[in-house]
């Protein structure tokens, strides 16, 4: 059995509860709540902290996550820290993620969308909407992981994406020579040919309830616990922040084991290599204990973006920061205020 099996079968264990697709709380306010309507028939919903004439500024997700990752509770929220430094904040929820799961009638959206779906539909929903609302003709946007990978997307498929300015957190577009854990996740993607929805908020709720417990210390895969030091700040994490993945995301992403490249779901456009002609300022991080994404799959994002506007930050105690961040520690961590919400608004307000 190789290194990465016994990880792989505990996730799986873990995979196998009984979930229920139920949108989470609001969160630490009372925002309110829109869906946006896509034009391949899906909806999205953005939860709204409004800052009237402010520039607005798009918030998204990783994968197999919601809205609650950039607005957790007061203290550990870039939607709020952006708020109150006069951005107009949306922060989305993708298709069959968070509020979005469910649509506005109360439906379970239906099964088999991709990435690719997120970063042609969904974004241009979503900036066209908040464009009209607003009546500015550009935004900003944040993507953390998996939302840095569909931006990728959309700077491929959109040669005027009308964005001030894009920070990307912790996304690859690379996939070669990838984590024991990443790898062992990409290799058994087949799994979603199977199951119309993995059931991760299952898997995440018991590792909440596990805790330091958790075998093989999977909690630790996904940030660093001296980051996010407060057992009761990860068990709210843990419960709030995960969303079903679908197996169209899970095919997609499997596609990425065998070339080592993130490609289209047809294999026919390896995204890394369509992003030559890109001019938005993009300000990318990484994460020196980050054991989904590292510094060096992030790096090639960076390089692949061909904007003469682009900056990249290994967040590192050798760099300044207090601690070498995980995957999940930008939006969560002790130190994220601090430390990665002043960078981010301090790139917005550069470019806006």
């Amino acid at each position: 059995m190789t290194r990465a099996m016994p990880i792989l079968l505990t996730l799986l264990l873990l995979l196998a509860a009984p979930s229920r697709a139920v949108p989470p709380a609001a969160g630490p306010d009372d925002a309110p709540v829109t869906w946006i309507d896509t034009a391949d028939g899906a909806e999205v919903a953005v939860q709204h902290l409004a800052t009237p004439g402010g520039p607005a500024v798009v918030l998204c997700h990783g994968i197999s996550s919601n809205h609650a990752f950039w607005n957790l509770m007061p203290g550990r929220s870039l939607a709020r820290f952006l708020q109150a430094r006069g951005y107009d904040v949306y922060n989305l929820d993708l298709r069959g993620h968070g509020f979005a799961v469910r649509d506005r009638d109360g439906h379970r959206q239906h099964a088999g969308w991709s990435v690719d779906d997120y970063g042609r539909y969904d974004l241009p929903a979503v900036f066209d909407r908040v464009r009209a609302w607003t009546g500015q003709d550009e935004v900003s946007y944040v993507g953390h992981s998996l939302g840095g990978m569909v931006l990728a997307v959309y700077l491929a498929t959109h040669p005027d994406p009308g964005l001030h300015s894009a920070v990307v957190v912790a996304s690859p577009l690379d996939f070669r020579d990838p984590s024991v854990v990443t790898r062992a996740l990409l290799r058994h993607a087949w799994i979603g040919r199977i199951l119309p929805f993995l059931p991760t908020p299952a898997g995440a709720s018991l590792l909440a309830v596990l805790g330091d417990r958790a075998p093989l210390h999977l909690d630790d895969l996904l940030f660093n616990p001296a980051d996010i030091a407060d057992p009761a700040v990860r068990k709210v994490m843990l419960r709030q922040v995960v969303s079903p993945l679908s197996r169209g995301e899970a095919r997609q992403l499997g596609l990425a084991a065998k070339g080592g490249e993130f490609r289209s779901a047809d294999g026919t456009v390896a995204y890394r290599k369509a992003l030559g002609d890109v001019q938005v300022p993009m300000l990318f991080f990484a994460g020196r204990a980050d054991r989904v994404v590292n510094p060096d799959r992030v790096r090639a994002y960076y390089e692949a973006v061909e904007s003469p506007h682009k900056k990249l930050v290994v967040a590192s105690v050798a760099n300044g920061f207090a601690a070498d961040y995980g995957h999940l520690d930008y939006g969560d961590g002790d130190h994220a205020q601090d430390e990665v919400f002043p960078r981010i608004a301090a790139w917005l307000d550069r470019w806006r």
